[in-house]
């Protein structure tokens, strides 16, 4: 395993001063050197475009191309590399067979299959197939453990079901579905079944034969290759029969202005000039792995699993979401009393890569009745080291007092816009020059963090909805008081403790001020002064962005009911 692991370069980078550890593979994988070469070759040795030239680079470049479609039938042990088609991802495989067959054979009254585990990107394009069609969203429920409720599926499936769309593994959850099982029931009623394989391809072997379903969808950047590469398998039958989705070059036999003839597959579907090096990557992906064996490589997973899940029981507060009886490398859990932004920080400043949030599954995070997880996701080239070192920087979190999220939950007794530290007597220079003293972003993160626990909390009455802040990742709210000599103050919280701390500045900048004077302050070169927006996730800087705006928003509502 030290081996493979070296042929990772990134994974001997630091981070915030400390060795990388990477959990944070069902988002994206790293790359081995034989992919980074092989991109790298591609650019530097014969770049040219395919299929439309008689120069020796493009006959190079068709070649590499078209054996790297070879390559990816045989790793899904498809029947026919005419069964492969590039698509940018799995995300627009899944839109490309919504808008051709979708559009073609759904009608009114017809249903549309669903699980409560799916991506959003298993989600949306069938709503909108829907809307388009008059067909009908039905959704497969779960058992409390994580797996799907199969008894409730066989109710589901009638004769009205005329697609099943379905995750071959949770990217939140890590549940491997029962697909062989799941295609056989469907095919009984007649209903097709496409499969979403983002998060199965890079853990274990798949055969589309095998398994019997219509459709087979995967992104390379999760299969250790390039970015904006991805597959679509679909039965050659059922794709020839499928109208063209996109129209342009390579898609196309003949053009003439009194009408056109379409290409055979595979090429029917891929107008425009591919991403060649993206093809060529995952080809070069799919043929390392072929060269590894993978049934060591999925022991090596199932073990760091089972050591991140023994050590992390022992942890106070942790529970784990979802203990389906088979899984991918995936724990996904929260932190009683954190919330999973605060955690994936503070494991970031010990070099440490999580994801926190939703995970792109909204609709099972709020079957789950919870915002959010983090999720620590394991590939093999991850070591038992690493995921010792993130059992103890997780269990030192759970232990840390000075790290928890406080926010209780006072009775309102006094006006909280007087009470707030951070309005009239406190200003935004004292907390720049206070931050600004400290040098390095791990040090100041946690000062923020403790800005954050100093924050006042919303009293419970004032945390309606008609007080949310819309666009955070993280639970905000915002209050605005004027006060008798005409000036705004605000009130605000959240239930992540950076988030606290972000608000605590952002509240010394505008509490206590006029309208005019809030709408005149440059917060920009504010969080410059700071250097704070580099240092700011995308998910936190559009929360703080959110909260700006609404405050910018009531002054300016202020503003035009005081000249009306």
């Amino acid at each position: 395993m030290q081996s493979i692991r070296r042929q990772f370069p990134l994974l001997s980078q630091r981070v915030n001063g400390q060795p990388l550890v990477y959990l944070d593979n069902a988002a994206t994988t790293q790359k081995p050197q034989a992919v980074i070469n092989a991109v790298r070759d591609y650019y530097r040795q014969y770049n040219a475009n395919v299929h439309r030239a008689s120069h020796a680079l493009s006959a190079q470049s068709t070649l590499r191309f078209e054996q790297a479609r070879q390559d990816v039938a045989g790793f899904i042990n498809a029947v026919s590399s005419r069964e492969v088609i590039w698509s940018r991802g799995a995300t627009e495989a899944i839109n490309l067979v919504a808008c051709s067959w979708g559009d073609s054979n759904l009608k009114a009254g017809d249903e549309i299959l669903l699980s409560t585990l799916e991506h959003h990107a298993n989600i949306v394009p069938w709503q909108l197939l829907a809307q388009r069609t008059g067909a009908l969203i039905r959704v497969i429920p779960l058992l409390e453990n994580g797996d799907l409720d199969l008894d409730a599926l066989q109710q589901l499936l009638t004769e009205n079901t005329r697609l099943v769309a379905i995750s071959h593994a949770s990217n939140a959850l890590g549940t491997i579905n029962p697909i062989k099982q799941i295609v056989q029931a469907a095919h009984a009623v007649g209903a097709l079944v496409l499969v979403d394989g983002s998060q199965a391809v890079p853990h274990f072997a798949v055969d589309v034969q095998a398994l019997d379903c219509d459709f087979y969808v995967f992104s390379g950047h999760k299969l250790f290759a390039p970015t904006g590469i991805g597959v679509l398998w679909g039965r050659q039958a059922l794709l020839e029969a499928m109208p063209p989705w996109q129209a342009g070059g390579e898609m196309i036999e003949r053009v003439s202005f009194n009408g056109t003839t379409f290409n055979q597959l595979p090429f029917k579907f891929e107008a425009g000039t591919p991403n060649i090096a993206g093809v060529i990557g995952l080809g070069a992906a799919v043929r390392w792995l072929h060269d590894q064996d993978r049934q060591k490589l999925e022991q090596q997973e199932a073990r760091l699993l089972q050591r991140a899940i023994e050590g992390c029981n022992t942890i106070p507060g942790f529970e784990r979401i979802g203990t389906a009886q088979h899984q991918v490398s995936l724990l996904s859990f929260m932190l009683q009393g954190q919330h999973q932004q605060d955690i994936g920080l503070l494991l970031d400043q010990q070099g440490i890569a999580v994801r926190t949030g939703h995970h792109c599954a909204m609709p099972l995070m709020e079957s789950l009745g919870i915002p959010g997880t983090t999720r620590a996701s394991f590939a093999f080239y991850n070591t038992e080291a690493e995921v010792d070192r993130f059992i103890e920087a997780l269990d030192q979190i759970a232990r840390s007092e000075s790290s928890g999220c406080a926010n209780p939950q006072p009775r309102r007794e006094v006006s909280p816009f007087i009470d707030s530290p951070y309005g009239r007597d406190i200003r935004a220079e004292a907390l720049e020059q206070q931050l600004t003293a400290i040098r390095d972003w791990n040090s100041r993160y946690r000062e923020i963090m403790m800005l954050g626990k100093k924050l006042p909390s919303l009293p419970v009455d004032l945390r309606r909805e008609e007080y949310r802040v819309q666009g955070c990742e993280s639970t905000a709210w915002l209050v605005m008081e004027r006060t008798d000599d005409g000036l705004l103050h605000f009130l605000a919280d959240a239930d992540a403790r950076i988030i606290r701390g972000l608000i605590a500045l952002v509240l010394a900048a505008f509490n206590h001020k006029s309208p005019a004077q809030i709408l005149s302050f440059d917060i920009d070169r504010y969080f410059a002064r700071l250097d704070l927006e580099k240092h700011l996730s995308p998910s936190r800087g559009n929360g703080l962005r959110a909260i700006i705006e609404q405050i910018r928003h009531y002054a300016t509502d202020v503003t035009d009911r005081d000249t009306k």
